[in-house]
């Protein structure tokens, strides 16, 4: 039944499921915000900080290239620098063979578990994670 009926008219019970949870194992209408609040990445250092990133998709991509969820517009990042994947209810950050590299707390790094708090560095970019119900406050000590 898609539709329950309310005193004030129908309401959408419906669910969308992403085909790659179900996949692998994960609640497929599990989202981001589910047990802890919303990831976000923000730009600590460097052109546009203060920005804030939602980690809202299993996949964000991060780079120069135009078509980049999070686009970082600088020659110090690559077109496809990173790619931030929702997994397990953890966020990966993996390099995509950058040539300047991808770096979380200060060490070079093919592929990290993100923590909140942890500061990663892409070219001139610094940025902070955030998750949890704090995460909406900036946690950028002030944009």
């Amino acid at each position: 039944m898609a539709e329950q009926e309310r005193r004030d008219g129908p309401v959408d019970t419906t669910a969308s499921l992403d085909p790659d949870a179900l996949a692998a194992g994960a609640d497929p209408t599990a989202s981001a915000a589910d047990g802890g609040g919303d990831r976000r990445l923000i730009i600590t250092r460097g052109p546009g900080a203060g920005s804030t990133f939602l980690l809202d998709r299993p996949e964000i991509r991060i780079g120069r290239h135009p078509e980049a969820d999070i686009l970082l517009d600088d020659v110090t990042v690559s077109r496809r620098h990173a790619l931030a994947s929702t997994l397990d209810g953890r966020v990966v950050l993996t390099d995509q063979g950058s040539l300047n590299g991808t770096y979380v707390a200060g060490e070079r790094v093919d592929s990290h578990v993100l923590a909140d708090g942890d500061e990663v560095q892409v070219g001139r970019f610094h940025l902070v994670f955030r998750e949890g119900p704090d995460a909406a406050d900036d946690g950028a000590g002030g944009a």
